[in-house]
């Protein structure tokens, strides 16, 4: 997960895919599976670089958030039925197929 700001405060995280098959949910090819409230602190989030110079230009500041798994354990407000994660990735869970 990646933010361009690493301030102290809640962060909603929207988890979305793209299913242009529509196995996962044959009324969407695009579908959120999970939504994340989280109170985060400034020292959750690391830094990860930036190309933006002193002239303007490039990119901003980029942070990433540190063990994202523990941080947004038991932050979930919203799951998609159905859907578990495999190998880091959403997937449909063996009783949906």
């Amino acid at each position: 997960m990646q933010s361009h700001y690493d301030h102290s405060g809640w962060y909603i995280v929207w988890r979305y895919l793209v299913d242009p098959t529509r196995t996962m949910k044959p009324s969407a090819e695009v579908l959120i599976w999970r939504v994340d409230v989280a109170f985060l602190q400034k020292g959750d989030w690391k830094y990860e670089g930036s190309r933006a110079g002193p002239g303007g230009g490039g990119r901003t500041h980029t942070f990433g958030l540190r063990e994202p798994a523990e941080r947004l354990r038991g932050a979930a407000v919203y799951r998609l039925p159905g859907i578990v994660v495999k190998g880091g990735k959403p997937v449909l869970a063996p009783e949906s197929v």
